[in-house]
């Protein structure tokens, strides 16, 4: 883990912005947008597939076959029914 990085993620804390029609920035929504920690990773669509790399130490690439598998790559914990994380 990069120091200073949250290490639980859920699907609210994601901020996920359009750069073009094919590539999204994804940060953490709870770090500053002027730190650079707040910047989790990116996601691209190439040939029908999306590629997300993930800033960690070292940086990893993933490919997944769907939008939602993508973005769901970032979140570390979820939310039940009570909003309480579970890891």
């Amino acid at each position: 883990m990069i120091t200073g990085r949250l290490e639980t993620r859920t699907s609210e804390d994601l901020n996920v912005k359009a750069l073009s029609g094919c590539e999204w920035r994804v940060t953490d929504r709870r770090i500053a947008r002027d730190n650079a920690l707040s910047l989790v990773g990116f996601i691209s669509k190439a040939e029908g597939s999306y590629e997300v790399m993930e800033f960690v130490d070292p940086v990893e690439h993933f490919v997944f076959p769907n939008w939602d598998d993508a973005v769901a790559h970032f979140v570390t914990a979820v939310l039940d029914d009570h909003n309480s994380e579970l890891s």
